[in-house]
């Protein structure tokens, strides 16, 4: 018999950020950017959830719920290491475990002798007394329903308090857990479906499970449809995995000043673009697709992407792909408030060289590096891409440098 743990760290930037300094237990606080800077709430404390601020709050509104909330910087390397921390001592219970994301990883069950509400509650009191940290978990016959059960578990013991939730479905018992809740409970359902479920007034995962199923049908397609039905009525086969290779990477920046300056956008896209190539090469990958994203104000944004001829993980041709796909979305007049630059479609593709390729990634690297160099002359600093834009009247641009070569 299959048995599943959801396990979610709860509030986790908060609860780091309370371990290194206990002053902030119960108190309103957010781990966010600053409101001078555009920043925006990473994580908030459930004190703070109760005056409506939740990630994605900008900082200054969150300032504006609560006058007197306390904003502390994001400290991301703390996290992960955190992170790890927890990930050793769910290892040690068993070592079939996917970590999902930062604070939340799935672990199987089925082969263990000992009762999981057993298991779940020893892993929840080991991360509190050796980790100072709470974790909520989440026990059911499959992923889906597990991460269901830990969200239902928290909603329920949500008192301003870390919940450390623990919730358990009992095999058989899945479409009947499911049936009363939301559709967009299962995190399979994203906002566009809802919508589309809102619209034929399905309010209810039974509803999609039991007695819509023909209005389901006729409205997806068929895979959608027998996806969105599996899923209500709690079935669901999606296997655990150990060793998930990134589907993509993205880096972005938004400016402290909305920007008009082709300069500052082309350097700043430079910039993002070597160090998503240092990324890749640290993971030994390569990319085959190239994604340029424009957000001109928090409420419209646009993003298109291109293939490039051949896998690579070099920031130069990561850059030409990407100024082609800039100069398409923008025409250098309207102000942007963020731009950002992915890749996809990764692998550990075999390098395709060609006869002049060496000396013209040399070439470009060096190029690359005057340009960086420039940048922190410019700054005074070590060189940060969500500052790239904080004066506008001193330009730097790789431009400018290319044409001096």
């Amino acid at each position: 018999m299959r048995t599943i743990m959801h396990v979610d760290l709860d509030a986790f930037f908060c609860a780091v950020e309370q371990r290194r300094n206990p002053m902030l237990a119960g108190k309103a606080f957010v781990v966010a950017g600053r409101s001078d800077e555009r920043g925006v709430v990473a994580t908030a404390s459930y004190a703070a959830r109760a005056y409506g601020i939740k990630a994605g709050t900008s900082t200054a509104r969150a300032q504006q719920l609560c006058s007197d909330i306390i904003v502390v910087r994001p400290r991301y390397s703390d996290y992960v290491a955190a992170a790890a921390e927890v990930m050793q001592v769910l290892l040690a219970e068993t070592p079939l475990v996917e970590q999902a994301s930062i604070d939340e990883a799935y672990v199987d069950l089925s082969d263990l002798r000992e009762p999981p509400m057993q298991i779940a509650q020893r892993v929840q009191s080991r991360v509190q007394h050796e980790l100072q940290l709470s974790l909520s978990c989440g026990i059911a016959s499959n992923k889906l329903v597990a991460k269901a059960a830990t969200d239902i578990g928290k909603k329920q013991a949500r008192s301003g308090k870390m919940p450390r939730a623990l919730y358990a479905v009992p095999t058989g018992h899945e479409a009947r857990f499911l049936a009363p809740l939301p559709v967009d409970t299962l995190c399979g359902i994203g906002p566009k479906t809802t919508q589309r479920l809102h619209a034929l007034e399905i309010a209810t995962l039974g509803e999609i499970a039991w007695t819509r199923e023909a209005d389901i049908r006729a409205t997806f397609s068929q895979r959608q449809a027998s996806e969105l039905i599996n899923w209500a009525r709690g079935i669901d086969h999606t296997p655990l995995v150990f060793a998930r290779p990134p589907k993509s990477l993205s880096h972005e920046t938004t400016f402290m000043r909305d920007t008009s300056d082709v300069m500052v956008v082309e350097s700043t896209l430079l910039t993002l673009a070597y160090e998503l190539a240092r990324r890749l090469q640290r993971k030994q990958l390569r990319c085959y697709v190239v994604s340029c994203r424009i957000r001109w104000d928090m409420r419209e944004a646009v993003g298109r992407q291109a293939r490039l001829p051949r896998a690579t993980d070099r920031g130069d041709e990561i850059y030409a792909r990407v100024h082609d796909l800039l100069r398409y979305l923008w025409d250098g007049k309207r102000s942007i408030r963020l731009v950002g630059l992915g890749v996809s479609q990764l692998g550990d593709y075999p390098a395709q060289l060609g006869l002049w390729d060496i000396q013209a990634s040399d070439g470009a690297e060096q190029q690359a590096q005057t340009v960086i160099m420039a940048a922190e002359q410019f700054l005074g600093r070590p060189l940060s891409t969500s500052r790239l834009a904080q004066s506008a009247t001193k330009r730097w641009t790789p431009h400018s440098l290319a044409s001096e070569g």
